[in-house]
């Protein structure tokens, strides 16, 4: 993994690398990668209910894989579901993208989910260039982060390369996550999102209603 995005990782929220964890790449992967979403949600998400979920399930091993939330059972099936949406494909769910790409991914999910309202300002940027620097990242995550804060909400990149289906869910889950729904646009920008990643109806629907359970859950809600 490039040097930058492990740092990226660190300082936004998970202290353990994957070298520390042990295993393999993706084991490593599942392991930090929530730590650093929770961070970064911190700074990007402005739903208070969003960013507390997101902290909550920072240190699990699961949160992209949506095992902390949906549960094992439920997650699987949902994969299925999906898998038999992409039937015309018969090189889906063999592909698996390089752990950078996976990663920049996501954080490229999390920063569109986060602007779907239309929230983030020119003091925001600034607000949130500052603080990256503060936190010490280096120019090639602020640039990276920048720039999808800058780019026009387009589904259809972030659906771009996705070959499996534990790749496209992960992506609708963290989006929906980040995403308090109540506005058009949120839900605009959902209803795109799913179209690219051909995550059946009833998926996004249980997906949304589980995280939206959990949100209510959370003390101060």
């Amino acid at each position: 993994m490039s040097q930058w995005l492990k740092q990226l990782q660190s300082v936004l929220g998970q202290a353990k690398s994957a070298t520390q964890q042990g295993g393999d790449k993706e084991q490593g992967y599942s392991k930090y990668m929530p730590g650093a979403l929770g961070g970064l949600a911190g700074l990007l998400v402005a739903s208070s209910s969003s960013r507390k979920l997101l902290s909550k399930y920072a240190g699990s091993a699961l949160l992209m894989g949506g095992g902390a939330v949906a549960g094992t059972v439920l997650w699987n099936k949902y994969k299925d579901k999906v898998r038999a949406a992409h039937q015309d494909e018969p090189n889906y769910g063999q592909q698996h993208s390089p752990l950078d790409v996976r990663t920049e991914r996501l954080i490229l999910a999390l920063v569109f989910a986060a602007k779907s309202d239309g929230h983030i300002d020119d003091r925001e940027r600034q607000a949130i260039e500052q603080q990256l620097r503060e936190a010490g990242v280096e120019q090639q995550g602020r640039v990276l982060i920048q720039q999808a804060i800058e780019q026009p909400l387009d589904p259809k990149r972030i659906a771009q390369g996705i070959q499996n289906e534990e790749e496209a869910l992960e992506v609708y889950f963290l989006s929906c996550a980040a995403i308090d729904i109540d506005h058009f646009m949120e839900r605009s920008y959902l209803n795109a999102l799913g179209d690219e990643l051909k995550i059946p109806q009833d998926v996004r629907s249980s997906i949304e209603q589980d995280l939206k359970q959990q949100k209510q859950a959370l003390p101060g809600e």
